[in-house]
């Protein structure tokens, strides 16, 4: 009710504009007319954005808009350099505290492209179970998580909460554990990179495809890159993850796209407006999804896929349909959840990730070995 989207904030501002107004229309004086015209701008600007707030569904607390303005991760998250060796002790501390072994641990750190040679702030996060005896031998399954374009690694925790979505999920027994990986594929506020490995400029697609799951894999106790490896994302990360899916299928068993588009937008923001292609109509289709499973036949092994997108959107709902049609091709049992009225926002994403979760952790699973000896029922 007082949040950025309650009805008292929205009442506030109206009656403060409706005040301001009043005392422009009653005041005699030029100068204070002045003033009451510059005080009505300022409730009037911002009930625009609470509109604009409460329609993409972007800040749920003040708390939320607050971290955005500042550039904070939520305070849940544990802040390491980066995966090198003070990774074990800070994981150790966080496992003599028990808080691990009950809520699991987010940590931010900076990942690190080896290939690409891009370094940015990424997240992730541990379930309990990376914690606990009977998983102690147990390589864990991993989600690849892409936000949104504007947006970075923060906006999983802080606007959708997906850690706590998860471990609710996992403790209820409708999601299995997996490891979460959040890499920044914009690497700053106003630029986006639709991961794309742009000519003569930055590898974004290596850096999400190869760098981060290879360095993760290799400090932390996950199962390589492959098919207990799963990419999903939101808008702009929903075409990652569907192209990204498709280019790498050895790198990933499954893909999830929550109101993405299957063909690349014209120009990235880098920030200036860039052709990622360089004009190179091949490349450009190699990047579509679209075009690609429209092919007679494809090569290699494809991605098991996972869709969404709201009814209230029209352009989302046509191109996730075509895409989802031709998926049908080669998985004639595609998930396809519609939204009823559903957005392009965090709204209607709240709602579709769980539902992800619970279909795609068991399959993750489904590819990850069990560790020799009794205990864990794989």
């Amino acid at each position: 009710m007082f949040g950025p989207q309650g009805f008292f904030t929205f009442t506030v501002l109206v009656i403060g504009f409706m005040s301001a107004l009043y005392w422009l229309v009653r005041t005699r004086m030029l100068a204070l007319k002045m003033v009451a015209g510059v005080v009505a701008f300022a409730p009037a600007m911002l009930f625009g954005v609470a509109l604009v707030n409460k329609f993409y569904g972007y800040y749920q607390s003040w708390d939320d808009a607050w971290r955005d303005l500042t550039n904070q991760a939520p305070a849940s998250v544990a802040r390491v350099p980066d995966l090198g060796d003070r990774l074990d002790q800070v994981l150790n501390e966080a496992v003599k505290k028990r808080n691990a072994r009950k809520n699991g641990f987010a940590l931010e750190t900076v990942l690190t492209g080896v290939k690409s040679n891009i370094t940015r702030q990424g997240m992730i996060y541990l379930p309990p179970q990376y914690f606990q005896r009977p998983y102690a031998a147990q390589r864990l399954p991993v989600i690849e998580l892409i936000h949104g374009a504007p947006g970075n690694p923060g906006d999983y925790e802080g606007r959708l909460k997906i850690s706590g979505m998860f471990r609710k999920l996992i403790a209820a027994h409708k999601a299995k554990p997996a490891v979460l990986v959040i890499p920044d594929v914009g690497g700053g506020p106003d630029r986006t990179t639709q991961c794309l490995n742009t000519v003569g400029g930055e590898q974004d697609e290596t850096y999400v495809a190869y760098d981060v799951p290879d360095l993760v894999a290799s400090r932390l106790r996950v199962e390589p890159p492959g098919p207990a490896w799963e990419i999903a994302g939101f808008s702009e990360g929903g075409y990652c993850a569907a192209n990204l899916a498709l280019r790498h299928p050895d790198r990933y068993g499954i893909a999830a796209s929550l109101s993405g588009y299957y063909e690349p937008l014209r120009h990235n923001r880098l920030p200036q407006p860039v052709d990622p292609f360089a004009r190179n109509k091949a490349l450009r289709d190699a990047n579509s999804p679209l075009k690609v499973l429209a092919q007679p036949r494809l090569n290699g092994r494809m991605p098991k896929f996972w869709v969404m997108t709201g009814s209230g959107v029209q352009v989302d709902l046509v191109q996730a349909q075509a895409f989802v049609d031709l998926v049908k091709r080669f998985q004639p049992d595609v998930p396809f959840l519609i939204i009823k009225g559903g957005q392009h926002n965090y709204g209607a994403w709240r709602e579709a990730f769980p539902k992800m979760f619970e279909w795609a952790t068991p399959r993750l699973w489904s590819a990850t070995p069990c560790p020799p000896g009794p205990g864990l029922k794989c």
